[in-house]
């Protein structure tokens, strides 16, 4: 196999049955703005969104979803935050907004959230914690505790389960296997 290059995964896009009302929930809820706006060659409208001033856009979402189909073909949009701080800040206003049901799950090697938009789809708001747990892993969380109680929850359940590892040790080893592919 031939040396590949790196991939970095930054944006996505989908089609909404009222793209009107999932742009203002994304922008008034979720905090994103709109870079642009347009027509796509196809005919479709569509609107481009970011929370970050170096990535022009995060999601692009375009009109023309058909309606009743059998499932949703979107399983999840996952958003990365930055602290355990800011996960209970989401956690607090999604409340506040009669957001719900909100699950909270943790999954050793990250905090989740996970609420779907007006139409269904399901997103995960997350944050990566300093432990390392074999996945799939699913224990409860509450984000009413304390950032230093929840960690400690954490590091506790995961030095349960076989194969822990600090995240820094499982970059390293990650980081390792992806260089002995790449060779």
């Amino acid at each position: 196999m031939s040396k590949l290059p790196r991939i970095q995964f930054t944006h996505t896009g989908f089609h909404c049955a009222d793209l009107d009302n999932m742009v203002d929930f994304y922008c008034s809820k979720l905090g994103f703005i709109v870079s642009d706006t347009g027509v796509a060659s196809t005919g479709h409208r569509l609107f481009f969104m970011t929370q970050d001033p170096e990535i022009h856009h995060q999601l692009v979402m375009f009109d023309g979803k058909p309606t009743g189909l059998a499932f949703n073909p979107i399983n999840q949009l996952s958003l990365l935050l930055d602290s355990i701080d800011d996960l209970c800040l989401y956690y607090r206003q999604l409340q506040e907004f009669g957001i719900g049901p909100i699950d909270q799950v943790d999954h050793g090697n990250a905090w989740s959230l996970y609420f779907k938009d007006p139409e269904g789809n399901p997103i995960e708001m997350y944050v990566d914690s300093p432990f390392y747990t074999a996945q799939p892993c699913r224990e409860p969380l509450d984000l009413t505790q304390t950032p230093a109680q929840i960690l400690a929850r954490t590091e506790a359940m995961c030095r349960r389960r076989p194969g822990f590892l600090t995240r820094a040790d499982w970059i390293v080893q990650t980081r390792e296997k992806i260089r002995l592919q790449r060779a």
